[in-house]
C-alpha cells in the first residue's frame, strides 16, 4: 500500500485551511511609501517657499536698515531689524534639518537647494553677527565716525565701534566666500537669481567694512593716541609727467595727535637746494642714475623720476631730514587726478583768488590756467598749489566731506596708482598694502610676462598737458628664429599751432631751458621696463634718438627713447626687445599714471 505525501501545492488547496494573502501588504507598503516620500516631497517643497517668503520680507527691511545706519540713524532702525531677524532665522531653520539634507542628496535638484540653504543661512549669519549689533550700537557706528569734527576724529567711538567692525566683517567675507564657491551653471532660474542678488549685495557692502575692520584697530595709534605721528603728503604736477606720475610740487606735512590732525609745514620742491652727489650715491644705484639722468637723487622735484614709490619716498623723506631737520615715517604721492576724485567727496573748495576748484575743472586749473593766470611769477604759482592742497585738506579735516566717497575715491586712486605711500613704520605699511596703495613694478606670471612703458618729461615744461599718447605691443617669431617684443609709443601733442605765442613760457618750457626746442613742440623720455631675462634689441623713432639709452632697473632691462612733437603733430619711438632666451608666454603692458591715459593694442608687425 503506498502511503502519498502531500505536497506544498496539495497542502495550500486542502479545504478548511485559509490562504494567506499578501498583496494588500505589499499594496499597503508602497502605498505608505507613496505618502511618506510625497508628504517629504511636499515639506521640501513647502520649506523653499518658506525660505523664498521669508528672504523676499527680508530685503526692503535689509534695505532700509542699510541706509538708516549709512546716514547715521541706526537708533531709529531698531523695529525693522527685529522683524529682519525673524524673517532671516525662520528662512534659515526652514532650510535645514535631515529631511532637507536629503533632499540635498537627489542629482536633479540638490544643487538647488544647497544653494538656497547657503543663501538663507548666510544671510542669517550677516543679519545676526553684523547688522544686529551694529544696530545695537545706535548712531554711533555710521560712516560719521570716521569723520574729523573741528581738526579732530573721535578715538574714543572708533575703538568702540571696532569689535563690532570685526564681527561684521567675519561675517560678510564669509558670507561672500560661501555664496562665490556655489556653482551656478546649473541652478534654476530663481535660484540664481536669488544667488546673484544676495551675492551683489554683500559685494556692495563687503569691502567698505573689511577696509574699516582693518582700519580701525590701528587708526587711533595712526592718529596719535600713543603720541604724535607725522605723514607727508606730496602733491605731483602730472603736466610735467615723471614715472611715478608728475613732478613733485607741493609738500605738505600733516601732524596727527590723539586725534587732531593739522598740517605744521608746507613748502614746494622748488624750495630744496640740490643734495650732494654722496647723498645720491648712498641712495640710488649708478644705473638708476645713468637711467634717469643727473637730477635723480640731487633734486627734490625729480625724486618721482623712478616708478618705484619705495625709492622716490626713502629720496624725499631724506631730503627733508638732512634740509629741514625731520624725517617723516610716511610719505604720500597723491597727483591730479586722484585730487579731482577726492574732490567728489569735499565738494567745491574756494580758493583766496575766488575761484572754486571742483572735480570737473581741476586739472585745467591747476596745470594749465594757473601758469596763464602768473606767467611771469612763480612763486605766486607755489602759493596757489600750496592753497589749492590747503584747502581742501582743511575740507576734510573740517569734517566737509561725504566719508564713503572718500573711501571710494582712494579705493580707486589706488587701484589707477594715483595715490601711492611708502612708510618705515611697519604698522603704516602694512596698512597702506592691504588697501593697495604700495604700488608695483611689471610682473611675470606662469602664463604673461608684463612690459612696463612710463614717460618722462625731457623739456622742463607743462606741455604734457597736452600730450596724448597710444601704445602697440605685439610679438612675434622671426625667420632667423628669435622672438621679438615690439613696443611702439606714438605721443602726439594736441596743442593748436595758432595758440603758442599766447602761451605762459612756464608751459612752453622758454625754449626748452637751453635745449634749443622750438616753442610748442613738446619732449618726453619713454621707458619700456623689458621682462627680467630678456635683451633690448634696439631703439629707434621718427625723431633724433641721440638720447636713447640702455640701461637697467634692478633685474629689469630698460629701453630710454625719445619722442618730440611738434603742435598738431604725432611721433613715435619704437623698442624691439628680444626674448629669445624665455620661454614663449602672452604679453601685457603696465603704463605709468598720466593725465591722459594711453590705449594699448595690439601691433602687427614683421621682422
Amino acid at each position: 500500500m503506498t502511503v502519498e505525501t502531500p505536497t506544498r501545492r496539495s497542502s495550500r488547496d486542502q479545504p478548511g485551511r485559509p490562504r494567506r494573502r499578501r498583496w494588500p501588504w505589499v499594496l499597503g507598503g508602497l502605498f505608505l511609501l507613496v505618502v511618506v516620500v510625497g508628504g517629504w516631497a511636499a515639506w521640501v517643497a513647502s520649506s523653499a517657499l518658506t525660505v523664498k517668503s521669508e528672504l523676499e520680507a527680508a530685503r526692503p527691511l535689509l534695505s532700509t536698515v542699510k541706509e538708516k545706519v549709512l546716514d547715521g540713524q541706526a537708533s531709529s532702525a531698531q523695529p525693522e531689524v527685529d522683524e529682519l531677524a525673524e524673517h532671516t532665522t525662520k528662512a534659515r531653520e526652514s532650510a535645514s534639518g535631515p529631511a532637507w539634507w536629503l533632499a540635498e542628496q537627489i542629482p536633479s535638484i540638490g544643487g538647488n537647494l544647497v544653494a538656497v540653504r547657503t543663501v538663507a543661512s548666510s544671510v542669517s549669519d550677516v543679519v545676526d553677527n553684523a547688522v544686529v549689533p551694529a544696530v545695537a550700537l545706535g548712531d554711533t557706528l555710521s560712516p560719521a565716525v570716521f569723520k574729523p569734527v573741528d581738526g579732530a576724529v573721535d578715538l574714543a567711538a572708533i575703538s568702540s565701534v571696532a569689535p563690532v567692525l570685526d564681527s561684521a566683517g567675519t561675517a560678510l567675507s564669509g558670507a561672500s566666500e560661501r555664496i562665490s564657491a556655489l556653482d551656478r551653471s546649473s541652478l534654476l532660474g530663481p535660484v540664481k537669481n536669488a544667488v546673484d542678488e544676495i551675492d551683489g549685495l554683500i559685494a556692495d557692502v563687503e569691502p567698505a567694512v573689511a577696509s574699516a575692520k582693518a582700519l580701525a584697530p590701528v587708526l587711533p595709534e595712526l592718529l596719535g593716541a600713543q603720541g604724535p605721528r607725522e605723514y607727508l603728503l606730496i602733491f605731483e604736477n602730472s603736466a610735467e609727467v615723471r614715472p611715478l606720475g608728475g613732478i613733485a610740487g607741493a609738500q605738505i606735512l600733516v601732524t596727527a595727535d590723539q586725534g587732531r590732525v593739522s598740517i605744521t609745514r608746507q613748502t614746494t620742491g622748488r624750495d630744496f637746494t640740490f643734495e650732494t652727489e654722496e647723498f645720491a650715491n648712498s641712495h640710488v644705484s649708478k644705473q638708476e642714475r645713468d637711467l634717469y639722468l643727473p637730477p635723480f637723487g640731487v633734486q627734490s622735484q625729480n625724486n618721482t623720476l623712478t616708478p618705484r614709490v619705495e625709492v622716490a619716498a626713502d629720496l624725499t623723506r631724506s631730503m627733508w631730514g638732512s634740509q629741514l631737520g625731520v624725517t617723516p615715517a610716511t610719505v604720500i604721492f597723491i597727483d591730479p587726478i586722484a585730487l579731482s576724485y577726492i574732490l567728489k567727496a569735499t565738494g567745491p573748495v574756494d580758493l583766496p583768488d575766488g575761484t572754486q576748484l571742483t572735480s570737473e575743472n581741476s586739472n585745467d586749473v591747476l596745470l594749465n590756467q594757473v601758469y596763464q593766470t602768473y606767467s611771469d611769477d612763480a612763486d605766486a604759482q607755489d602759493a596757489y598749489f600750496a592753497a589749492a592742497a590747503s584747502q581742501t585738506f582743511a575740507a576734510i579735516m573740517n569734517g566737509d566731506i561725504d566719508v564713503p566717497k572718500f573711501a571710494d575715491a582712494v579705493g580707486h586712486a589706488g587701484t589707477e596708482r594715483r595715490i601711492l605711500a611708502s612708510s618705515t613704520d611697519e604698522t603704516v605699511q602694512k596698512l597702506v598694502t592691504d588697501a593697495g596703495l604700495q604700488g608695483r613694478m611689471p610682473q611675470t606670471t606662469d602664463t604673461s610676462y608684463e612690459l612696463g612703458v612710463y614717460y618722462s618729461d625731457y623739456l622742463g615744461s607743462k606741455m604734457d598737458y597736452y600730450l596724448r599718447s597710444k601704445i602697440e605691443v605685439g610679438q612675434q617669431t622671426c625667420a632667423a628664429g628669435n622672438r621679438i617684443v615690439r613696443v611702439q609709443i606714438a605721443a602726439s601733442n594736441v596743442l593748436d599751432p595758432a595758440s603758442v605765442p599766447g602761451l605762459s613760457t612756464f608751459i612752453t618750457g622758454a625754449g626748452g631751458n637751453g635745449f634749443r626746442i622750438p616753442l610748442g613742440d613738446l619732449r618726453v623720455f619713454t621707458y619700456v621696463y623689458a621682462p627680467e631675462g630678456a635683451t633690448i634689441a634696439s631703439i629707434s623713432g621718427s625723431t633724433d634718438q641721440g638720447p636713447a639709452f640702455t640701461g637697467t632697473d634692478g633685474s629689469y632691462p630698460v629701453a630710454r627713447g625719445v619722442i618730440q612733437a611738434a603742435p598738431g603733430e604725432t611721433e613715435t619711438a619704437t623698442v624691439d626687445i628680444d626674448v629669445s632666451s624665455l620661454p614663449e608666454k602672452e604679453v601685457t603692458t603696465l603704463v605709468g599714471p598720466m593725465l591722459a591715459q594711453p590705449e594699448v593694442t595690439e601691433l602687427a608687425f614683421s621682422c
